[in-house]
């Protein structure tokens, strides 16, 4: 995200949110509306509604989508397949960037690529939904106005955590449509046959490998993070943006802190 990002959204609650240098997200997985306004509070750039792991109904995610949108947060959606269903239904929710796991070929990503993104990048299927006003806010009276802004402003992020995906990554980036990269070293590390070895020299290499591809063709990078040392590795390395954890785990990490030091 190396531009300002504008709302598409429905809502008009927010008209832009401005970020500069490397931006920071997390996955959001304990669910809530309320717990989605929180973490809305602490600086974050952007939040990854998790529903490959996380088990949220579409009308839960819209209602976190919302709530995102309203405080000015970026609502982006890990989905878990690049099947057309799954790519449209969270794009018309509201969703700012789709995450997409187990990438294992170019030819997936295409056919992600053709799912999400309007002509000429894409095959898109349009229908008035809250993301045009259900058809009534002005942009939607310029059809092709209207989808050349949700192609700009709804981004596609396939994830390389496999070693397909890291085979592909340079013609994986270089595909017009991705607009940026994330890597997975959990799972790519595992793909590795290094698992979770994460300052291992293979891993290291293969992360810069993916950023370096992202750099040459012009794609945002972005990069998981289990714990802050590694989150200042990557931001110091030139990842464009760091996620950080998950909430359930640093809700439970700075509560055992808390009760230890009360009880020690």
């Amino acid at each position: 995200m190396n531009d300002a990002a504008q709302a598409v959204g429905g809502t008009g609650c927010v008209d832009a949110v401005s970020v500069s240098g490397t931006t920071f997200g997390t996955f959001f997985e304990l669910g809530g509306r309320g717990a989605m306004e929180a973490l809305c509070q602490t600086g974050l750039d952007y939040v990854i509604i998790d529903t490959e792991h996380g088990c949220f109904s579409e009308e839960s995610v819209a209602d976190f989508i919302l709530a995102a949108e309203c405080h000015g947060v970026l609502p982006f959606v890990r989905i878990g397949s690049v099947h057309r269903p799954y790519v449209l239904r969270m794009l018309d929710i509201g969703a700012r960037g789709l995450v997409v796991p187990n990438i294992r070929s170019v030819e997936q990503v295409e056919r992600l690529v053709e799912a999400a993104k309007f002509p000429p990048l894409g095959k898109r299927g349009y229908c008035p939904n809250r993301t045009t006003g259900w058809g009534l806010r002005d942009r939607s009276a310029n059809v092709e106005s209207y989808m050349a802004e949700s192609n700009r402003l709804s981004k596609v992020i396939p994830q390389c955590e496999t070693a397909e995906a890291l085979e592909h990554i340079e013609e994986i980036a270089a595909l017009p449509g991705v607009d940026g990269i994330f890597v997975g070293p959990f799972d790519l590390s595992i793909d590795l046959g290094i698992p979770l070895a994460l300052d291992d020299p293979r891993l290291l290499d293969a992360v810069e490998r993916v950023l370096a591809a992202c750099q040459a063709n012009g794609k945002e990078s972005y990069i998981f993070a289990g714990t802050v040392d590694h989150a200042r590795l990557w931001a110091s390395r030139g990842f464009d943006s760091v996620t950080y954890g998950l909430d359930a785990n640093v809700l439970m990490a700075a509560y055992k802190d808390a009760v230890n030091q009360i009880t020690g």
